[in-house]
């Protein structure tokens, strides 16, 4: 989705997180292979939504839910990742040029809540990960709406 890739590029962008993961090749959306070595960090989306919808669907103010898991084998190094991301995304605004979709005006980005995990690994892997999770809201202009004539199919 076009605001995964978006906080991606700006993670991408911050010397901050950049410098805590060692590597901006590090940052991926939405899924990374077993084999990565920690740390690194998975933006993902949970969802999208006008943020105050009208009937006539002119509304282009969104909000959409993103989440930045940032792993790593110590709890005060995920932790630490994780505050970096939030204090680097609190209240960012402007506009990022995508490279998948057109550009993107964000409004302001605001924290929506952070959580700590410890993700045990699966059957064989039992490797173990810490996962300090930043939920954010993101505030966004979509694209100007065009309407499609909805109609039943039959010819006039």
């Amino acid at each position: 989705m076009k605001f995964v890739e978006a906080i991606h590029l700006a993670l991408q962008q911050s010397p901050s997180v950049i410098t805590a993961l060692g590597s901006s090749t590090k940052i991926f959306q939405s899924f990374v292979t077993p084999a990565t070595p920690m740390p690194f960090i998975v933006v993902s989306s949970q969802s999208d939504d006008g943020a105050s919808p009208t009937l006539a669907g002119a509304d282009r103010l969104r909000v959409a839910t993103v989440t930045v898991d940032c792993m790593h084998s110590s709890l005060v190094s995920a932790a630490n990742i994780a505050d970096r991301v939030r204090v680097d995304l609190y209240a960012a605004k402007g506009i990022l040029g995508t490279t998948t979709n057109s550009p993107m005006t964000i409004q302001s980005i605001r924290i929506d809540g952070t959580n700590m995990n410890y993700d045990m690994g699966g059957e064989g892997t039992e490797l173990g990960a810490f996962v300090c999770s930043v939920t954010l809201k993101i505030y966004y202009l979509a694209s100007a709406p065009s309407s499609v004539a909805l109609t039943d199919g039959s010819q006039p």
